[in-house]
């Protein structure tokens, strides 16, 4: 049975103790081109090995998210998408320690050989030097 919580699902066990299901909705992605220049224009810049992460204050009170990833990265767009999934499934396992802001995630070439577990970990470690993640939050990333 799932129980509809907004953002995320409750989801109740066999054993009756519920877990929350992280999910991305269309409401958790930026999408026009004038709020990525907002956050370009407004937000400040954290850069690690394999991403490049930009930060702005949310306008709207909602944690938003996009990713940009052009030919720069990669001609192949098969490397390209392989790049945004690894940047949005980090985003969705990290959304619920995130604190309310528009994030822009442009990966760097060194994302091509990355396990998902290690571009989750430097995502965290870049959210947690912004202040936008707690440090008591950011023990450990969520390895599913």
């Amino acid at each position: 049975m799932i129980v509809n919580c907004g953002i995320s699902a409750l989801r109740r066990t066999r054993n009756g103790i519920g877990t929350v299901k992280k999910t991305l909705v269309k409401a958790d992605k930026i999408r026009l081109k004038n709020e990525f220049d907002q956050i370009r224009r407004d937000g400040s810049k954290l850069v690690g090995s394999r991403m490049l992460a930009v930060y702005a204050p949310a306008p709207d009170g909602k944690l938003r998210c996009g990713v940009v990833c052009g030919k720069k990265y990669s001609l192949l767009a098969v490397e390209r998408n392989r790049a945004r999934r690894l940047l949005w499934e980090s985003f969705r396992l990290l959304k619920d320690r995130i604190g309310v802001c528009h994030l822009l995630l442009i990966p760097r070439w060194k994302m091509a050989d990355a396990k998902r577990q290690e571009a989750t970990r430097e995502m965290l470690q870049l959210l947690v030097k912004a202040g936008l993640i707690p440090e008591e939050l950011a023990g450990s990333p969520p390895e599913c």
